[in-house]
């Protein structure tokens, strides 16, 4: 099981949570990391980072509300951002996630293999959001939106990813072992293939055709969305 810090806002005073948050990110190392509680949206602390922080820090959610936000960053060195990165160390840390679900189903902790399977489909709806609406786009204009690109196969595939996160879900909630284990590996046998696609196809494709700043930008509209 991965066990990260937790960092809870909502027992900070208001006064001084914006600066004790900021503090405590500011103080990760490169591949450290902390798993920051709000009792909000944190998009404008995540603006803060970009401008304070420029390159410091990568993030992605595990939880987006009602009663609490639950987002997980890491440190990383400060050099030009790059697609290969942030969604490399988000397909990981998703990775991760699934894996501390099943271990806990596998142990008995179904409270806990629940949370972290809604963590990982919280994690996961997210990336394929912003490859959707933000990454795939931009390389679709950058190579003149080619009629044979790959985009359209990927924004396919994660329908599949969909509806694979949603069967976990259920098999999670119904406590039957055996169905998670069955959804888990089919989810992962779809998503490892399409992982794959992306990691040594297409992502360095982006990476390579996109220019800094350019680039930069285009990771750090992901990072806010």
């Amino acid at each position: 099981m991965t066990t990260i810090p937790v960092l809870d806002g909502r027992e900070i005073p208001p006064e001084t949570r914006l600066q004790e948050i900021m503090a405590r990110l500011a103080a990760l190392g490169p591949g450290e990391s902390l798993v920051l509680v709000a009792p909000h949206d944190p998009n404008k602390l995540l603006r803060m980072l970009l401008s304070q922080l420029p390159g410091r820090l990568m993030w992605g959610p595990l939880a987006k509300g009602p009663n609490a936000w639950r987002w997980q960053f890491v440190g990383r060195e400060p050099a030009p951002r790059t697609v290969c990165d942030y969604l490399i160390w988000d397909h990981r840390r998703m990775e991760e996630i699934l894996a501390d679900g099943l271990s806990m189903a596998q142990a008995g902790n179904w409270d806990e293999a629940q949370q972290r399977c809604a963590e990982h489909g919280i994690a996961l709806q997210h990336h394929a959001f912003i490859e959707d609406a933000i990454l795939f786009p931009a390389y679709d204009k950058a190579t003149g939106n080619l009629p044979d690109g790959p985009t359209a196969l990927m924004m396919e595939e994660h329908h599949e990813v969909r509806a694979g996160i949603e069967r976990i879900q259920r098999a999670a909630k119904a406590r039957d072992l055996a169905e998670l284990e069955d959804a888990l590996d089919a989810l992962v046998a779809v998503a490892a293939e399409h992982h794959a696609k992306e990691e040594e196809i297409l992502f360095p494709a982006i990476d390579e055709t996109i220019p800094q700043p350019n680039l930069t930008q285009l990771v750090e509209n992901m990072l806010l969305a």
